[in-house]
């Protein structure tokens, strides 16, 4: 088959480009908390410099604050909140630290050589560390502005301690997101044979091996599921999932690389189709004029003759019967052809948001179909938006539409 010819080659090109090196080393995601993480430990300089780039004007702003300004040491608010804003200072220019620390790390050795990045994992721990500070300095600005927001008149005093607490707890939102998005279900188990298959080559590691593989088409289930949420569930899409799943699942099964490989790989692979797609148009010998959508355009190629009368027909015919291929896709391909005018035209005559819109008569047969009866709608207006007068459905069925 030609998908799994396509899909061979991805593979083949994506663990050349982004996973093994001549000699077979790899560039695995990182490990800490004796799991695997779906994230390399070059990933990390996006997400240190936001975090850096925000800590650095909070640090200005709370310095200008604390050293520039004067509070009046007879209000308890105040004075708490230099207390408070002192501390805060000193947790800002620890995370500096570490972050320009794994900026500085994650930038070092190269897409396969990754032993300069061995040290990233130890500085993440004590930016961990220092991120349990911040959220127990959260709580506490919480507590502050609970107890002294509404009584302390020093407007300044209040707006910094609002901006710390708003400032903490974006950070906190931010790295959950961030370990939401790179946790991989089967860390765990994949940490584990791999430290199976060192200690012991010849142990079966056949249980580990085992519950790895369906550890990871569940999660590629959950990830279609996720992604796909706005289609209906149904007992067919359900094995549609699990068998995608299953492919998914066997096709990374022995490649030990993270998503930002796979993009860096596509990546690759397109730059590589343009070079040789320039290097034949620049070839003297070559006949082939251009490329259209990937099919090479030589000067034998033959282009519709829409001025000989059997051809004009043919071309007419095609248009004729393409209307029902795109009709059978319901309302998101009307609404995708039509995206200016499309939803008014729907609505205008839809039962459920239009008085005038009537129902269909008993005697059409529909399978499927929502509620409101869209998708029957659509197949009408695609044939109305091109001057037919009259447009009878006998029979539909929208499964899977």
């Amino acid at each position: 088959m030609a998908t799994t010819h396509e899909m061979t080659n991805f593979q083949s090109n994506v663990t050349t480009v982004g996973a093994v090196n001549v000699a077979g080393a790899v560039m695995p995601g990182m490990v800490m908390f004796r799991r695997r993480w779906s994230v390399g430990s070059d990933d990390l300089v996006l997400p240190a410099l936001f975090l850096f780039l925000l800590h650095c004007v909070w640090l200005v702003v709370l310095a200008v604050v604390l050293f520039g300004l004067r509070y009046g040491s007879d209000l308890s608010c105040s004075v708490t909140l230099v207390d408070h804003g002192r501390g805060y200072l000193g947790i800002l220019v620890s995370c500096l630290i570490c972050e320009s620390a794994i900026m500085w790390l994650s930038m070092r050795g190269s897409i396969l050589y990754t032993q300069p990045r061995e040290a990233v994992q130890y500085v993440i721990y004590i930016r961990l560390a220092i991120l349990l500070v911040e959220l127990v300095y959260a709580v506490v600005g919480i507590a502050w502005l609970v107890q002294y927001y509404q009584p302390c008149s020093d407007v300044t005093a209040k707006n910094l301690a609002l901006g710390i607490v708003a400032c903490n707890w974006l950070v906190i939102l931010s790295v959950c997101i961030t370990l939401m998005c790179t946790f991989d279900p089967t860390g765990r188990t994949f940490v584990k044979l791999k430290a199976t298959r060192r200690r012991q080559r010849n142990l079966t590691t056949y249980t580990l091996r085992h519950r790895l593989e369906e550890g990871q088409a569940s999660s590629w289930s959950r990830r279609l599921k996720f992604f796909m949420c706005c289609t209906r569930a149904q007992d067919t899409q359900s094995d549609a999932y699990s068998e995608v799943a299953s492919l998914f699942a066997e096709f990374f099964r022995d490649l030990d690389i993270v998503p930002s490989d796979i993009i860096a790989g596509l990546v690759l692979l397109r730059q590589t189709q343009r070079s040789k797609r320039s290097n034949v148009l620049d070839q003297a010998n070559n006949d082939i004029i251009a490329f259209l959508s990937g099919i090479p355009v030589t000067r034998s190629t033959r282009y519709l003759d829409l001025k000989n009368s059997a051809e004009m027909n043919m071309y007419k015919e095609v248009c004729y019967y393409m209307l029902f291929a795109l009709a059978a896709y319901g309302w998101p391909m009307y609404l995708m052809r039509k995206p200016g005018c499309g939803l008014c035209r729907l609505a205008s005559s839809c039962p459920c948001t239009s008085v005038s819109g009537s129902r269909l008569s008993q005697s059409v047969t529909v399978e499927e179909d929502n509620c409101c009866g869209c998708n029957v709608l659509a197949i009408r207006r695609h044939f109305l938006d091109r001057d037919l007068k009259q447009v009878h459905v006998v029979y539909t069925s929208c499964h899977d539409a």
